[in-house]
């Protein structure tokens, strides 16, 4: 009855993520009689309402507060829990807020400070920040930073506009990092001990984290089941080995070792700070601990489940994280793989017993036909035959171990590669191809060399930290000792380094792909084990699409025309990026913002959504003006297209290198083709500022017409309307993202469109869209969208008509997707 109802709290807690809204907070008291009176007679009912119960709660816990309108300026008292990244003179950290009312859930900030002074986990500040919500750019195939930031139970983003240092209470944790972090830092593979010892992946640079997904070997740096179950083995021989001299002929030392091991793989969970993996590995551990001495039998899958379930009592939002996935992923094809060769032995060690009995009955007739007969038989006399068999016999034994041993571990390997891939694919929509090889070199020295040498580093070097003596003489006796593991990560380094020049590093999959691969998976999986012909055909049609999806792919013809297309309104912040799609081919119009050295809208949002689209040649990109929100990021998509053809009016942009070779073509009145849609580009060329000399574009199949206006103002307006330059639209993308300078009535007259798309930021500074902009669209019967408030909106054009989905509502309708809102606030123009 407890496995029936934990079984239910987990399927419920899990697809909970797969819910548009979470229960309200007054249905607790209901649900949870349902709870109780279902306990007993269906207990899996009982889970499942337990589990969304439990969520819902967590969630309304967190966010009682903040669906209010709290000021935008904050001052509050909090305690700083872990440093995020580094850009120029920012900081970005986040924080626990100390509260003083009790609180069930603990409420985490995301803060940025500029210029700030020396800041440490474990300070407790008061600050006064400027906050904002959660909500963020949401587009198909880019970073979902609403989703992570409720894993960690982040509910606010801010900007330090004051603060004071209150109080400093150093964690012991930050404590022996910050001794340790100057004999990392001496080290080349400084950045990944510190992930390998504490689970700070902060000092990784982007290039590691790249050259990490390309080889499949991230897990191995974060740490998980593999370092905890290696860190347990290592010290139960130390301590097994260590208490022979005490020998017994009970448990007594096996139990002794078992949970001194069991502490020193706590502590090594706490100095990694606990994070999902880990979490999960270690309660496993314990429970196995537990039930060994308490000689309490259970199947690996019942420990698995009660690991699940812990981990989701602890932490109800752990399923929102990747790493949570990948971890449990990992586990549950390593618990099928064992299971499924154990059984394969079963029956293989069945026919082998059963052709030794035929054999043995054979040999019965034999020898007593033989005494029938009277015929003796006579062995030979080899003096040392009984020695020569049992060395041939220990000889068979050990290679038999051996061929099992690599047998075993390539069967896991395999199947990790394909299982976590997979998950890999619909997490992130990339795949590795070289991980199997990588791995299956890199899992068994991290096991036997990297965590041993790098733990019993750590721990002489803990043992330095309680020896009097000066930190210099301390420092250097530590790099020393973590010589060894640095040296023992060099193979490792050089391995993942040289990935940037292999083939098919990492392989970017569309959406339709990734649920092709997984239908096609679960079709042939369900296949080998049905029951009869009529069931395998029945699975056998999910493998149909992949098979289509692969005849289109190869076969389709590059001047067929496709009979619908696509345009993608990009959530890009306050900024413009449209996306224009015929099948595997694109066009872009305008490219997002992009600020400092490291953050660009088309890096983090443009290619991803053009890899999840599966467009393979963008064609086009046409640039209106050169403003940042329009321009930032043509840089970054030369970089990765550079074949692809710009179309603009400005004679430079912001490029990071000089592209005087690019071929750039005038956007000034001009009409083409483009695989079945015509595209006419219109500038106003008595236009004096940036803004009014946009290059607009109409898009139109014949059927239905798209206008994007760029940041034409009112004068550009008037001036196309009064050249009867401007026709009638079913989809507009409002000109300067819904200023007062522009959508005059004149303008909407001319075009009179069905849908008027803002490309503006949820919250924005600058407060657009206006208000009274909007309404004077609305008083035309004309349909709003705002793409700070929608997410991404797709248009699906069809012959007769067109459908419009927006992220938020159609793509992705899941509670943690949905808009939170506390802080607007409007600036004048």
């Amino acid at each position: 009855m407890i496995n029936r109802f934990i079984y239910g709290f987990c399927a419920s807690m899990l697809f909970s993520n797969l819910l548009p809204s979470l229960l309200p907070i007054w249905m607790a008291s209901f649900i949870l009689i349902v709870v109780l009176s279902t306990f007993i007679k269906w207990p899996f009912i009982s889970g499942a309402l337990c589990g969304v119960m439990l969520v819902s709660f967590c969630f309304n816990s967190l966010f009682s507060s903040h669906e209010s309108e709290i000021p935008v300026q904050k001052q509050f008292k909090a305690e700083i829990v872990s440093l995020v990244s580094t850009n120029s003179d920012w900081i970005s950290f986040d924080i626990r807020v100390i509260s003083e009312q009790y609180e069930f859930y603990h409420s985490n900030y995301r803060l940025t400070w500029q210029q700030p002074p020396e800041v440490k986990v474990g300070q407790v500040w008061i600050f006064t920040a400027r906050m904002k919500p959660i909500t963020s750019p949401l587009n198909q195939g880019g970073f979902n930073q609403q989703k992570y930031f409720l894993s960690r139970h982040i509910v606010a983003k801010g900007r330090v506009k004051q603060a004071e240092l209150l109080d400093y209470n150093a964690p012991l944790r930050q404590l022996i990092i910050n001794k340790m972090d100057p004999i990392l830092q001496t080290r080349s593979n400084g950045s990944i001990l510190k992930a390998l010892l504490f689970g700070d992946k902060s000092n990784l640079t982007p290039t590691q984290w790249q050259q990490l997904r390309q080889t499949g070997t991230g897990h191995l740096v974060a740490i998980s089941g593999l370092h905890l179950s290696v860190i347990f083995g290592l010290f139960w021989f130390i301590f097994r080995s260590g208490l022979q001299i005490f020998p017994s002929f009970s448990r007594r030392n096996l139990l002794i070792a078992m949970v001194l091991a069991a502490l020193m793989a706590t502590g090594y969970g706490y100095l990694a700070g606990f994070a999902i993996a880990t979490q999960r590995a270690l309660i496993m551990l314990l429970i196995l601990i537990v039930l060994t001495m308490v000689n309490q039998y259970s199947s690996p899958w019942q420990r698995l489940i009660w690991a699940l379930f812990a981990v989701l009592v602890i932490d109800p939002f752990a399923s929102l994280s990747a790493g949570f996935w990948l971890s449990f992923s990992a586990l549950a094809i390593i618990l099928f793989t064992l299971e499924y060769s154990v059984a394969k032995a079963k029956i293989n060690r069945s026919d082998s017993e059963s052709t030794f009995n035929n054999s043995k009955n054979e040999l019965e007739i034999s020898h007593n036909e033989i005494e029938f007969t009277g015929t003796q038989v006579i062995e030979p006399n080899v003096q040392n035959l009984p020695f020569l068999e049992r060395l041939v016999s220990k000889y068979q034994d050990y290679k038999n171990k051996l061929i099992g041993f690599w047998v075993g571990f390539w069967s896991i390997q395999w199947r990790l590669a394909i299982g976590l891939g997979l998950m890999q694919a619909i997490l992130f929509g990339t795949i590795s191809i070289n991980s199997i090889w990588v791995n299956l070199l890199m899992v068994p020295w991290f096991s036997i060399v990297v965590i041993p040498l790098s733990i019993i580093a750590l721990v002489l070097n803990l043992c330095l930290m309680f020896i009097p003596v000066t930190d210099e003489l301390r420092v250097f006796f530590g790099e020393k000792l973590m010589s060894f593991a640095d040296v023992a990560l060099t193979p490792f380094q050089l391995l993942i380094s040289g990935s940037d020049h292999w083939p098919m590093s990492l392989i970017h999959l569309s959406d339709k792909l990734v649920i092709s691969i997984m239908l096609f998976i679960l079709g042939i999986f369900l296949m080998m084990w049905a029951v009869n012909t009529l069931w395998r055909l029945a699975v056998g049609v999910l493998c149909i699409p992949l098979i289509l999806y692969s005849w289109g792919a190869f076969y389709s013809s590059p001047s067929q025309l496709v009979p619908s297309w696509q345009v993608h309104v990009l959530d890009v912040g306050q900024g413009m990026a449209v996306l224009v799609q015929q099948g595997n081919r694109g066009l872009l119009y305008d490219t997002g913002a992009a600020y400092g050295d490291n953050f660009s809208y088309a890096d983090r949002v443009i290619i991803p959504a053009l890899n999840a689209k599966g467009i393979s040649k963008l064609d086009y990109i046409i640039i209106s003006h050169d403003d940042n929100d329009h321009a930032g990021g043509l840089d970054a998509l030369m970089r990765q297209y550079p074949n692809t053809q710009i179309i603009s009016d400005s004679a430079a942009h912001h490029f990071s290198s000089p592209l005087e070779e690019r071929s750039q073509n005038p956007c000034t009145n001009r009409q083409f083709d483009w695989h079945g849609v015509t595209l006419r580009l219109a500038i106003n060329p008595t236009a004096k500022n940036d803004n009014n000399r946009s290059c607009i574009a109409f898009i139109t199949d014949g059927q239905h017409q798209v206008l994007l206006a760029g940041d034409i103002e009112k004068n550009s307006e008037r001036y196309f309307t009064n050249n009867n330059m401007l026709s009638r639209s079913d989809i507009l993308l409002a000109p300067h993202h819904g200023s007062r300078t522009s959508s005059t009535l004149a303008f909407i007259d001319a075009v009179s469109p069905q849908h008027v798309i803002f490309t503006a930021g949820f919250a924005n500074q600058y407060g657009f869209p206006k208000n009274d902009v909007v309404e004077r669209y609305k008083m035309k019967g004309v349909e709003t969208l705002v793409s700070g408030n929608s997410g991404q909106i797709s248009i699906d054009f069809e012959p007769s008509t067109y459908t419009i989905r927006q992220y938020r509502s159609d793509i992705a309708p899941f509670w943690y997707n949905k808009v939170f809102r506390f802080g607007e606030k409007v600036k004048a123009e």
